[in-house]
């Protein structure tokens, strides 16, 4: 199949505390892809400032057949507005955008040759990811790297222990996602829900070995990853997926071990373990 005939659609979600100049530099590098999207939909997830709204309005009329924008009265969180971003989704594939990233030029043509290479291989293919470079406040000033596990038996292993895919840079079978319930409504960790939900009903997770989403981090990201919340749910969720067949019970005392000393830490710690260590 030809690239360019391989029609698909684009999710992003947003709400008001995002950056209007990081989310109008998201939707630019998504209308300069080598392979257009024929669909884009952004959930608005409770109302906007002005500058946000503007930025929608600019790129919407630029591309007034292309972009779909439904509004939320309040904020609900990335797992119920993703929820409700997927009744509008046109196409039986679709990519996921955070509004501050960045992807590269070539990131749906590479996705979209996957998809092709891999479908007759795994009837039941239902993620194409890929790798991510990450940044702080210019995209050409890489901090480091998030790199996972290509084939799918290493990402069912890796699972267990973390992630096994980058979020902001999925392509996903809208099809499987709806047959294992859609996104949940999670406001932590609704991405790594995901893919374990997928594999453990036996569907195909793969990731591309180029690096196709330059992600932007700061400090409030490390912030986020922290606080007695995040480990509560941490570890009921890993509890959780050991009964769905990811992981063992060593795997969850290990991964929650090692949670719970990073929650201990200060997010100026956190910063440095996050790239230094486990995102180099």
């Amino acid at each position: 199949m030809n690239e360019n005939a391989f029609k698909f659609s684009v999710l992003m979600t947003i709400y008001k505390k995002e950056k209007a100049e990081y989310f109008d530099r998201a939707l630019e590098s998504l209308e300069n892809q080598t392979v257009l999207p024929t669909q884009i939909v952004i959930v608005k997830d409770g109302p906007l400032n002005e500058s946000l709204e503007d930025v929608i309005k600019i790129h919407a009329k630029k591309f007034r057949n292309v972009y779909t924008v439904i509004s939320l009265k309040q904020n609900h969180g990335r797992g119920y507005a993703s929820k409700i971003g997927i009744k509008h989704i046109s196409n039986k594939w679709f990519a996921r955008m955070d509004s501050d990233d960045v992807s590269s030029k070539n990131r749906f043509e590479l996705q979209i040759s996957a998809i092709n290479k891999y479908n007759k291989a795994y009837p039941k293919l239902a993620v194409i990811g890929g790798q991510i470079s990450e940044f702080m406040d210019d995209a050409s000033d890489t901090v480091g790297y998030r790199r996972v596990p290509q084939e799918p038996d290493r990402i069912k292993e890796f699972a267990a222990y973390r992630s096994p895919i980058n979020n902001p840079t999925v392509m996903i079978n809208k099809e499987a996602l709806l047959a294992i319930g859609n996104y949940s409504e999670l406001n932590v960790l609704e991405d790594y829900d995901l893919w374990v939900r997928f594999l453990s009903n036996s569907y195909t997770l793969i990731n591309i070995p180029d690096v196709i989403v330059n992600m932007r981090v700061g400090n409030g990201m490390y912030k986020r990853r922290g606080g007695m919340k995040y480990l509560n749910t941490y570890i009921r969720q890993k509890r959780i997926w050991k009964g769905q067949g990811i992981g063992t019970n060593k795997t969850v005392f290990l991964s929650s071990i090692a949670m719970m000393g990073n929650i201990l830490f200060p997010s100026s710690v956190r910063k440095i373990l996050y790239q230094k260590i486990l995102h180099k």
